[in-house]
């Protein structure tokens, strides 16, 4: 099967949106049959490594590697994690490259997707609805967050990437917000702003340099937040972070 967009997808509406403040949600964004089965994808049959940072420096293990670790190892490396988070910097999360150089046994649904938003017309339309003429390609990474995953606040700007407007297309079917997993949005001075659920289907797009995190997953989530996460930029994708 092939993943589409929605029929009902309008670019010049979803404009009208954005230019508001930089950010939009666009719901039932993908043919509903084609979420469901990216959904499953995601699920059942995408490798993910657990991806987090200690002291400035990016630390990527698989779930294999995860599981071999003792509950002394364990709870070592978590507790460097929540130090660094702490002061502010930070994230733990799951991830699997889709388009960089690391990418390695994706399903193809996932390539598929990757697939529809690198293709000309669609990247056009993104040109349309930010008004960034300059973008190239998008980049992408399947995200899972476990109970107990985070990612604090940041903003997206990274000038050897060319990153112009991040998106987040969500799969998290009946996510209760009690669970966490909000994507939040700050003012610059880290005020809180608004925070915005993982509804299943919808696609986010938001500038850079709009200040964002994701909250703490609670330990009672009952299912995990999965999402394809990534950026649309002005320069190739060689050499994608992922982070």
């Amino acid at each position: 099967m092939s993943i589409d967009i929605n029929t009902a997808f309008s670019p010049e509406l979803v404009h009208q949106q954005y230019v508001l403040d930089r950010r939009v949600r666009v719901a039932n964004f993908l043919k509903a049959d084609d979420a469901s089965q990216l959904l499953q994808t995601l699920a059942r049959e995408t490798p993910f490594s657990s991806a987090f940072n200690i002291d400035g420096d990016n630390g990527v293990l698989s779930d294999t590697e995860m599981r071999q670790l003792s509950n002394d190892q364990i709870q070592s490396l978590q507790q460097k994690i929540h130090e660094n988070a702490s002061r502010g910097s930070g994230f733990l999360y799951g991830r699997h490259d889709i388009t960089g150089r690391s990418a390695v046994d994706t399903p193809a649904a996932l390539t598929q997707f990757a697939e529809l938003i690198n293709a000309e017309p669609f990247l056009e339309q993104i040109r349309q609805i930010s008004g960034h003429a300059d973008i190239l390609a998008a980049s992408a990474q399947a995200t899972r967050y476990l109970p107990g995953n985070f990612l604090t606040r940041h903003n997206d700007f990274h000038p050897s990437e060319g990153r112009r407007v991040a998106y987040v297309m969500n799969f998290s079917p009946q996510w209760h917000p009690d669970w966490g997993g909000m994507l939040q949005f700050f003012q610059d001075d880290g005020t809180p702003r608004d925070a915005w659920a993982p509804q299943f289907n919808s696609l986010v797009l938001f500038d850079v340099a709009h200040v964002h995190s994701v909250t703490f997953v609670a330990p009672f989530a009952k299912t995990p937040r999965f999402a394809v996460t990534g950026w649309f930029r002005t320069k190739p994708l060689e050499n994608q972070t992922g982070y």
